[in-house]
Parts: structure tokens; sequence; C-alpha cells
């Protein structure tokens, strides 16, 4: 499905996904976690709410075999662009006014197209380039086709064995939310304001202006920024390019650098990041002769040693001089926002995976998570501490990040524990930056430039002045609690002595315990009514012949009949217990 196509009805929209599942054999592939580059080619296939669904499914390591999930990362939207009569039209429509109005220029011929929309080149009457992406004319109305279709298909899906592999209420969603974002460019608009006001001040990082007076629910306009994507970087013949001085070895680890770096500040200082920073939206810009002495932001230096019998362990950064390159974030449809109360649990998470602790590590995520079903806190710890000894040796730099949050995310998914939106947007940009650092960088560990930062946040929010007054405050009252201690502990013993404690058990789990006793005594009272139906219908077909035999004979057959047909279904439900379990 692409912007090109009228808008389809229910019926035709049903019968094309059904064609296109059938001939890449998704449900099969899925159940198996066979041939993953099939199931992505089924969902580019069918448009964006499929792109969607499978890029969200990228981060759910829980649930997909590592295939899977490299073949969800690289979910490609490139359709065909549309006709420029129809953009015109859709430009006109929003503005109420002729396009020569607004712009000295507009390149008919769009440089790029997505799922959701393409973009064009122009230039504004008062001479500012500028890069207008217009949303593809029906898309909307496509995706709700979509996404109805789904909702009535969520009661019915549960029943075909194959999807037991995703929760598919949850899946749509989360489409649903991101899809109503990305369609409403209102709401892009905006983020990128935001992202601009707290990044573009940063030497080496640029961000697009948006002009905000020409931008609607269905066009924005941002300004031109010269640069190539990183995929022309990372798919371009070494020996064929050349960036003065700098190697493209050197280039690709510096922007490798940067990137982390840049995503850092975004998580752990902004609360607001880009969650897509694939290598279609991240562009650089070589300059070759700019230099300068300010020094990148975070590029810290350290030194370690003994002086005078005494360890010392030092931080600082040096001015240096900047690269001759910046990078360049576009496309703000997806990004991610963690509160500062957020930001917190994440670092205590963050900082327990560093010390190893289990305890510690397993509060921090119960704080992240949403309990969804049964929970076994005991089992919960003891996985957490098996999944920790398994990196009690190795160093930091050595921990690969996103396999640990992928076994975090699987603990999590067999205890019941639901990550919540945030997390999980910030888990999928990590893995899609884990991917493009791979191949910028392959000696770049996330782990160890991600810890840092962590600490860094962690010490800015404790205040010194605060933590005193409050340890001044617990001081005085278990000072004035001291004195009452001997008469309490008399009136604990006296209680005791008098044979007035109670003794209160819990059970864990207990709500499932009862659930399961009361099953078991309904189907024993359905065993002991079929056992009386049966022996009362026996009796009445066995009595000896007199007056009104037969209406007897009959009602004795008719019990048979019931309890044969209740003691079938019975059988045939359990028999389709064990199949789904199976």
């Amino acid at each position: 499905m692409t912007g090109t196509d009228q808008t389809k009805t229910k019926p035709q929209r049903l019968k094309e996904i059904i064609a296109v599942f059938h001939k890449y054999k998704v449900l099969q592939n899925l159940s198996k976690q066979t041939n993953p580059q099939a199931v992505r080619d089924a969902f580019e296939e069918l448009g964006p709410t499929f792109i969607k669904i499978g890029q969200l499914l990228s981060v759910r390591t829980d649930i997909l075999s590592p295939e899977y999930i490299q073949a969800f990362k690289s979910l490609q939207d490139n359709v065909k662009s549309d006709d420029f009569s129809k953009v015109k039209v859709l430009l006109e429509q929003e503005w109420e006014l002729p396009l020569d109005v607004i712009f000295e220029e507009f390149q008919e011929t769009a440089f790029a197209s997505a799922s959701i929309g393409q973009a064009h080149l122009a230039i504004l009457n008062g001479g500012q380039k500028v890069v207008v992406k217009v949303q593809h004319p029906g898309i909307v109305a496509d995706i709700h086709v979509d996404l109805a279709l789904f909702e009535k298909a969520i009661p019915l899906i549960r029943y075909v064995p194959e999807s037991n592999v995703v929760d598919v209420k949850s899946v749509l969603a989360e489409v649903r939310r991101s899809l109503d974002d990305e369609t409403d460019f209102t709401k892009e608009a905006a983020y990128a304001k935001r992202f601009y006001q707290l990044n573009n001040g940063w030497q080496q990082v640029k961000v697009p202006k948006v002009y905000a007076e020409y931008c609607t629910s269905r066009v924005l306009i941002l300004e031109f920024m010269e640069g190539r994507s990183l995929r022309y970087l990372l798919e371009a013949d070494p020996q064929q390019i050349a960036f003065g001085d700098t190697s493209v070895k050197e280039l690709k680890k510096e922007l490798g650098m940067l990137l982390v770096e840049s995503f850092m500040k975004q998580v752990f200082e902004d609360g607001f990041f880009h969650a897509d920073p694939h290598p279609g939206n991240v562009f650089f810009h070589h300059v070759p002769a700019k230099t300068t002495t300010q020094a990148p932001a975070f590029r810290n230096k350290e030194r370690a040693g003994v002086f005078a019998g005494v360890d010392y362990h030092l931080k600082w950064q040096d001015p240096t001089s900047l690269p001759p390159f910046q990078i360049i974030y576009l496309d703000f449809g997806m990004m991610g926002e963690l509160p500062d109360q957020l930001r917190s649990r994440l670092i205590d998470a963050l900082l327990a995976l560093y010390t190893q602790d289990a305890q510690q590590l397993g509060d921090a995520v119960l704080r992240l998570c949403k309990v969804e079903g049964p929970f076994d806190e005991e089992r919960f710890y003891a996985e957490l501490g098996v999944f920790l000894d398994r990196y009690y040796n190795l160093a930091i730099k050595d921990i690969d990040l996103q396999r640990v949050l992928g076994e975090v995310i699987q603990i999590c998914h067999q205890n019941n524990l639901q990550m919540v939106h945030e997390i999980t947007m910030l888990i999928k940009a990590f893995s899609t930056l884990e991917g493009v650092i791979e191949e910028l960088d392959p000696e770049l560990s996330l782990m160890e430039v991600t810890q840092p930062y962590a600490q860094k946040y962690y010490l800015q929010q404790i205040d010194v002045t605060e933590t005193a007054k409050r340890l001044g405050l617990d001081l005085i009252k278990s000072g004035k609690s001291l004195p009452k201690l001997p008469d309490r502990s008399l009136q604990a013993l006296e209680t005791f002595t008098r044979g007035k404690t109670h003794l209160t058990l819990s059970f864990k789990e207990q709500e499932h315990l009862l659930g399961r006793i009361e099953a078991m005594v309904n189907r024993l009272m359905v065993g002991l009514i079929l056992a009386a139906v049966i022996i009362g219908s026996s009796l009445l077909v066995s009595a000896e012949p007199a007056r009104g035999a037969v209406f007897a004979d009959s009602l004795g057959i008719f019990g048979y009949i019931v309890a044969l047909a209740v003691i079938l279904l019975i059988v045939a439900r359990h028999l389709w217990r064990q199949w789904r379990k199976k």
C-alpha cells in the first residue's frame, strides 16, 4: 500500500492482506521463527502500518530470534512519490494560497519518499532554502482502514496458533499511538522545535530550524542543511572517497563517538531523545576549513595512580580542536521522552547493573515495569541473580548493552512484567543506534560510554544540603524514640506472655491458589452431578414396566444423552487446552 493508491475499502484491503500473508507465509514463518526476510518483505509490501509493526517488534528480544530482530531493524519504507499535480492541490488546500505567493522556487520532483510522506526542495520568497515534507494524499485513511481491520480481527486472531508469538493487542495499541504522532505533522513540528532548542547549540551537532508559520497537520517545512546520509559513508568504497586529511576509518570512529555522546546527552541531560536514529535520519557534513578550540561536550580524560602512598583517580576535560565535520538530525516523527522520575529509575537500574547488585537491579527494574499477571518476586530476583552471574568477570567494555537489555526484557516477560512505553521507546532507539555504531566503529562499547553519563547524572541529582537536613531530622527522631525503647520492649513481652499475640500467614500467589482450588471444587461438583444423572437415568430405564413406563424410559435416555454431551465437552476442552500449551 502506498500513498499513490486510491483509498481501499475494508473488504479490498482485507483481501490484499490475506493474499500477501499467504504469499509470504507470514504466520507460519513467525511461529517457527524461520525465513525472516520473507516476513520483512511482506511488511514492506503492505505499507506503513505493517512497517510500524515490524519496527516495534524489532526490540522484542523476548519473543523473536536475533535473525528476526536484525531483519526488522532494516525495514525500509521507500515508496514511489506522488505526482506533483496531487502535491500542489494538497499544499494549496492547506495554505489556501497559491504556491508562488509563498515560494520563489519549488522543485516538482521529490528527492525522497517514504510511507507517510515525500520531501521537496524549495526556496521561500525571503530567499531561505527549505525542505517541504508533504503527506501522501489518502495515507491517513488507508492507515485507519488497517487499524479498523486489526481491531475487528483481534478476537479471531487469538484462535490462530501461529499468532501466539505476539501480544497482538499491545502491539496494535503501540502502532496506533505511534502512527497518530507520525501522521500529524504539527506534532512533528513541535518535536523538531524542541529538539532544535536543546541540541543546536552544540557546535558539532546541527538540527534544522522549523518554519512553524507554514506547518500544518499534513505539511512540514524545515531549514535545508548541507550534508550526506550516513548510508553514503557506510556503503561507499573507502578507496573512492576522501575527506581532506581525515581517513574514512578515522571519520567513522569520530562520527560513532559523537553519535553516542549526543545520544547520551539527549537521554541523561535533556530527557528528550531521537527514537529512530537510523542512517537515513542522520546526515554528516564535512567542513574542511573549520577549526576551533572549543572542546566537544563530555569528552573526558582521566588518570589514576599512587601519590605518596595514596591512590588517586582524576577526571577532567581538555580543550581541543574539533574534527572538521558535523552531524545533522532529520525526521522527528518518532521521539522519546524521559521525565526526571523515570530517568532516575533508569539510572538506578544502570548503576545496579554496573555494580552487579541483583537486589538493587530487581528493585529498579520493577519501578520501570507494569505487572500484567501473576508475579513471583522470589523467582524474579533469582533469575536476575543468575543473569548477573554470567557477566560477573566481564569488563564493562566487553558487555553488549543491547544483549543485556534484551535479556532483562526476556526475564520481565517471563515474569508477567511489561516495560513502560517510554522505556520501550528508549530500548528501540538504543537498538537502532547500536546497529549504526557497529558499522561505524565495531570496537566502541555502548556500555562503557553509557556508564560515566549515568554516574554524572546520578551525582547531579544529589543535593548535599537537602541530604544533610534529612539525615539530621532522622537522627533527631531516632534520639527522641530511644528513651521509649525499654518501655516498648516490656509491653511487647507482656503482650506475648498473656497470649494476646496473633500470627498472620500469607501465601505467595494466593489468588492463583484459590482459583485452582475453586476450579477443582467445580469439577468435583460437576462429576457428582453427572454421576447422579447417570444413576437416576439407569434407575428409570431399568424400572419394571408400569403405567407411564414409556415416559420414564424417554426421560432416562434423555438423561444419558445430556450426561454424554457434557462428558464430551469436558474431554474436548481438556484436549484443546493441552494442544494450546504445546
